[in-house]
């Protein structure tokens, strides 16, 4: 053998020998470098095989949860997967640490081959009454092997700290159409009385005394974002059961869970009141997600006519995006069309909003786009909607719009600098 290539392989050896001793060491910064160290060594299947062994070992407690060092080294053998980490995994399992086992798991959903799923499911089985979040890998993002995958995964719905988690897999798996309602086999009855025990309680739901809105509730709002899941998941469990569930759930006062519901209705081919369409379509927050939903269901035609112009689309886009808990974290109780804004062959729609008892601001601005005009009426922004939330009478229409489409579209260039 090349003499060089025997040095180089020694040398790499020597690394590992001089890596794992200052894991142990007492300062964090010497732990982080031997962990960058580590990253960047491009390890063999070998190397990874006792860098996976050593993470069975007690190391120093870090300053936070994250940088636990069992857990890391299982991610940075899991950042160039071999199979034959597969086995080692299971052999060492049980004498990890739980981070380091939630990293397992993350590895084995990651991993994209029969052999990695079913150990997932395997491992899975040893330790899941303890989790309180379920590792789920790119199975969102990468569905597959349903065959494998269910009904195996609903043995697990008894911890309730990941049962929605596992619903949404499964809902994911409905809707990429590989799995059916016949998969469920002894589960079926569960999820259906699960779904029940939803409907009940949100229809049964009242909100705190000093809540104005269902936004001034956490409670409904932990509630609400479970119960979604559920009477999402409804449209595909053939039953007459939940037909029933769902027409009850059409007297539900959210818009956004009895849109859910009316769509899971459509599903099963049932047709829906003209007043129960229109209050969806009617709702800011629903209204957008509704249309889509319709026309991928291809049932576009029972949308409103009031409610498919550009206006009303761009009022639901700029709702959407206030929602979101990074943003306003709320729907706006008063909306408003302030100006409409061309920009050569697309449409800019700019508002003003506000939130009801909100001491601090009053009028707001925000800006929902761009629309292409040739394709309008359209849900579809380019991703520019945005607001930052100046109050609106601190300058002119067109300077709120100008100062907000500056910002988005320099933020999206930059990203490609």
């Amino acid at each position: 053998m090349n003499m060089g290539l025997i040095n180089l392989f020694r040398r790499k050896e020597d690394i590992l020998e001089t890596i794992f001793p200052q894991l142990n060491n007492p300062l964090q910064e010497i732990r982080e470098g031997a962990l960058d160290k580590l990253e960047n060594l491009n390890l063999s299947i070998e190397q990874g095989l006792l860098v996976l062994e050593m993470a069975k070992n007690t190391f120093p407690v870090p300053e936070y949860e994250w940088q636990d060092i069992s857990a890391q080294l299982i991610d940075i053998c899991a950042k160039n997967p071999y199979t034959e980490y597969i086995d080692k995994v299971e052999a060492i399992y049980n004498d990890l640490n739980a981070n380091a086992k939630t990293s397992v798991l993350h590895f084995l959903s990651t991993f994209e081959s029969e052999k990695a799923l079913l150990m997932y499911l395997r491992l899975l089985e040893r330790s899941y009454e303890d989790l309180e979040e379920l590792p789920t890998g790119n199975l969102h993002q990468t569905p597959r092997f349903p065959q494998l995958l269910f009904p195996r995964l609903l043995k697990f719905v008894g911890n309730r700290d990941i049962k929605d988690q596992i619903y949404i897999i499964l809902l994911n798996y409905f809707n990429y159409d590989l799995v059916e309602d016949d998969i469920l086999g002894e589960h079926k009855n569960t999820i259906i009385d699960e779904i029940r025990d939803m409907a009940d309680k949100t229809l049964g739901y009242a909100l705190k005394r000093d809540a104005r809105t269902l936004w001034d509730d956490d409670g409904y709002i932990a509630l609400r974002n479970r119960a979604g899941i559920y009477f999402d998941l409804a449209g595909y469990i053939k039953d007459p059961r939940i037909i029933e569930i769902l027409k009850g759930l059409m007297g539900l006062w959210d818009m956004k869970l009895k849109m859910f519901a009316a769509l899971s209705l459509l599903k099963h081919e049932w047709e829906l009141q003209q007043e129960d369409i229109f209050d969806v379509a009617a709702d800011n927050e629903s209204r957008n997600y509704f249309y889509d939903s319709l026309v991928m269901l291809g049932r576009e035609d029972i949308f409103p006519s009031k409610f498919k112009k550009q206006k009303y689309f761009a009022e639901s886009n700029m709702t959407d995006w206030l929602a979101h808990p990074t943003e306003l974290g709320r729907v706006p109780d008063k909306m408003e069309l302030m100006d409409v804004f061309e920009e050569d062959s697309e449409e800019y729609y700019l508002f003003r909003f506000k939130c009801s008892g909100d001491e601090k601001n009053d009028w707001m601005a925000g800006v929902a786009g761009a629309f292409k005009k040739e394709d309008t009426p359209t849900t579809n922004a380019e991703g520019n909607t945005f607001s930052r939330f100046e109050e609106w009478h601190s300058k002119p229409p067109k300077e709120h719009y100008l100062s907000m489409i500056g910002n988005t579209k320099g933020y999206w260039p930059g990203l490609l600098d």
